[in-house]
């Protein structure tokens, strides 16, 4: 029987030498005690550091700690269990490019962290001292974390609306084709348009959102075929078109022509608008070739009452972005699930804004919330009871009938004779009725004997 007390017995390691030695992505392993343990030579030659030189080093975000160790650094939400992928500059370089983007996967077991496998991939072509001063340390960071904010987690949900459009930008991500994105006013089309931008392969370039409604055209076309226009800039990476219906038709032709891309190195388009493409063609407001060009794929964004399901994580969203960061109650909730929400996930943010301020530092009730929100969950909970339909005259009138028919029928014996004088008809006439009505004609009283 062995000792209790005495220490489990090590698991023999694993062959990391064996499973990423020929891989010629740089891989690195840190163990639980947030120390290097494992890169293969993919990594070695990356970084210019033999594996026996930087094997037990403590990768550790702190500022004292080597540039390399910072870069290496394990992000908390890969401690907790999540791959997490951060970028960031190049060991012993304030600035970027080029950046690595470094993936974190976490292997656990019985509920711990293990060891956390690390997958660099180098993005973006090594600029010059004048180039690097351009984008400091502190700006790329701020662009990370801009892009981080539209990842496809935002769109992901446990309805079954919320996981296909999750999947359709996972789609239009991993593609540069033109996507058509059709939804209710404040439905979310331009943050559905900023996850595959953040997602794709333009996202180390610009997003650019044009009200096609709300900005006369000959500005639009100014900006994207003028002089230094977005048609053949190689800094933007994404022209998002908000109705491009309401463009001229000469426009539409022009953007059609141009669009497959705008140039070589020019932006991809995205395209909204609360109808599908096909529908402004044939009330005459699109050119058939605008809408075969910029509809190659098109994804509809469903309304926020589709994804009630949803509601609490979006809102919860929502909150994390107000500069209180508020919360909400259960009760709130429930009353925010209620409510059909018309105005969509615009809507919602404006509520939660307005009821985060009355607040204050507390929870937000049902009482922060506004009245038209509370009284559609009161509505919901006490249906007003719908009035009874209306029976036709003719079945009320055979109903009556066969009432009185039966009521005469028992008070008479289940004699007809005596019914049909109770009720002043002749025998074969209620013989007919009762035919009609489908009242089986009752037992007959049996007759006196007599007497002998």
């Amino acid at each position: 029987m062995s000792d209790p007390a005495s220490p489990s017995p090590r698991p023999p390691s694993f062959p990391w030498r064996t499973a990423f030695g020929q891989t010629p992505t740089p891989v690195f392993v840190v163990g639980p005690t947030r120390r290097l343990r494992y890169a293969n030579p993919a990594w070695e030659a990356l970084t210019g550091r033999p594996l026996a030189d930087v094997r037990g080093m403590r990768v550790s975000a702190r500022k004292s700690a080597a540039a390399l160790a910072r870069t290496l650094a394990v992000p908390p939400d890969a401690w907790a269990g999540r791959i997490a992928t951060v970028r960031r500059p190049e060991p012993a370089a304030d600035a970027g490019p080029p950046w690595w983007d470094v993936t974190f996967v976490p292997l656990t077991g019985q509920g711990k962290p293990l060891a956390v496998l690390g997958f660099v991939a180098v993005v973006g072509a090594k600029a010059g001292r004048a180039a690097a001063r351009k984008v400091p340390a502190a700006l790329a960071d701020l662009r990370t974390q801009h892009a981080g904010h539209f990842s496809f987690d935002l769109l992901d949900g446990r309805s079954a609306a919320s996981e296909r459009l999750a999947a359709q930008a996972r789609l239009a991500a991993a593609t540069d084709v033109p996507v058509w994105v059709v939804g209710e006013p404040g439905a979310g089309k331009e943050t559905f348009a900023r996850v595959v931008h953040h997602n794709g392969a333009g996202r180390e370039r610009a997003f650019v959102g044009l009200d096609c409604v709300g900005v006369q055209p000959y500005l639009v076309e100014a900006v994207l075929f003028g002089r230094g226009g977005l048609a053949g800039t190689p800094h933007a990476g994404t022209v998002f078109l908000k109705e491009p219906a309401a463009l001229p038709r000469d426009l539409q032709d022009r953007i059609a022509r141009r669009v497959a891309p705008l140039s070589p190195a020019g932006p991809r388009l995205v395209c909204s608008s609360a109808r599908p493409a096909l529908d402004g063609v044939s009330a005459g407001k699109l050119i058939p070739a605008f809408h075969t060009a910029l509809s190659v794929l098109e994804v509809r964004v469903p309304p926020l009452r589709d994804r009630a399901d949803d509601l609490a994580r979006f809102a919860d969203r929502l909150l994390e972005r107000l500069p209180a960061k508020g919360t909400l109650t259960d009760e709130a909730v429930t009353v925010l699930r209620a409510y059909d929400w018309p105005g969509n996930l615009r809507e919602l943010a404006g509520v939660l804004a307005a009821a985060a301020r009355q607040a204050g530092a507390t929870a937000i009730g049902k009482d922060h919330l506004p009245r038209f929100v509370r009284e559609a969950h009161l509505i919901a909970a006490n249906p007003v009871p719908r009035p009874a339909k209306p029976r036709p005259l003719d079945a009320v009138l055979e109903a009556v009938e066969r009432r009185l028919i039966e009521e005469a029928l028992r008070q008479c014996g289940n004699s007809q004779t005596a019914a049909a004088d109770r009720l002043g008809v002749f025998r074969s006439r209620l013989g007919r009725r009762m035919e009609a009505l489908g009242i089986a004609p009752p037992p007959q009283p049996p007759k006196p004997r007599k007497a002998e």
